[in-house]
């Protein structure tokens, strides 16, 4: 039984399997070589965890915490942002992953940043910064509709794709509290065209950001 059932108040018969502080992250050096003139190169898909697999795989035992962690990273395209690393074997965890939503966490590529261009602009999106989730069930366009908005501000920036915004809007509707942050994004003033955040439990995302214990296997991109 997956956290994500915990939450919406299911039976373990009936569970499925669905796709699924504000403080400082630590900034580590990361860089993959780049050189403009060379188009970036395709993930390598020796990085990450497969995607597919035991479908409890970031599951936690009772009372533990997901066996995850978020790291800095930067892209072939020279972009820092924040990507979840699997504490036993240092694999990346992609954002797409359907397993993180039975373990409770929501990695959602935002939709409508290209509608909503000057509240991308003004909010701080940049990897770490807490964002928040706000339910619009009123949405002529859809009534599952989850607002994507900056800390602090008013204004829609980007909305959940409707995918996720289906269980989204089930947790928030229960009243149940969630934390959002980015994980791709600009900071306030700078042009942001695509953002990308992760939602959770308080405690599993304060987790999440939290230093990596040394001992653990080493990142898979760092070799």
């Amino acid at each position: 039984m997956g956290i994500l059932d915990w939450l919406l108040g299911r039976k373990p018969e009936t569970a499925i399997a669905e796709r699924p502080r504000e403080a400082a992250t630590p900034r580590v050096a990361v860089r993959l070589e780049y050189n403009p003139d060379i188009p970036p190169r395709p993930r390598e898909s020796r990085w990450y965890v497969p995607s597919e697999g035991d479908v409890d795989r970031f599951v936690p035992e009772l009372g533990h915490m997901p066996p995850l962690h978020l790291i800095p990273y930067t892209t072939a395209g020279d972009e820092d942002v924040l990507t979840l690393c699997e504490d036993s074997t240092g694999l990346l965890v992609g954002p797409k992953d359907r397993r993180l939503q039975r373990a409770g966490i929501f990695a959602i590529a935002a939709r409508g940043e290209a509608y909503h261009k000057a509240a991308c602009q003004a909010g701080d999106f940049s990897p770490g910064a807490s964002v928040r989730l706000v339910r619009e069930p009123d949405n002529e366009h859809d009534p599952n509709a989850v607002a994507i908005l900056a800390e602090g501000h008013r204004t829609r920036a980007a909305y959940v794709n409707k995918g996720k915004a289906r269980s989204l809007a089930k947790i928030l509707d229960k009243g149940i509290e969630l934390r959002a942050i980015s994980l791709r994004g600009t900071a306030s003033g700078r042009v942001c065209d695509q953002i990308t955040v992760l939602a959770a439990a308080p405690e599993v995302v304060e987790h999440l950001l939290s230093p990596r214990p040394d001992h653990l296997p080493r990142p898979a991109h760092l070799g």
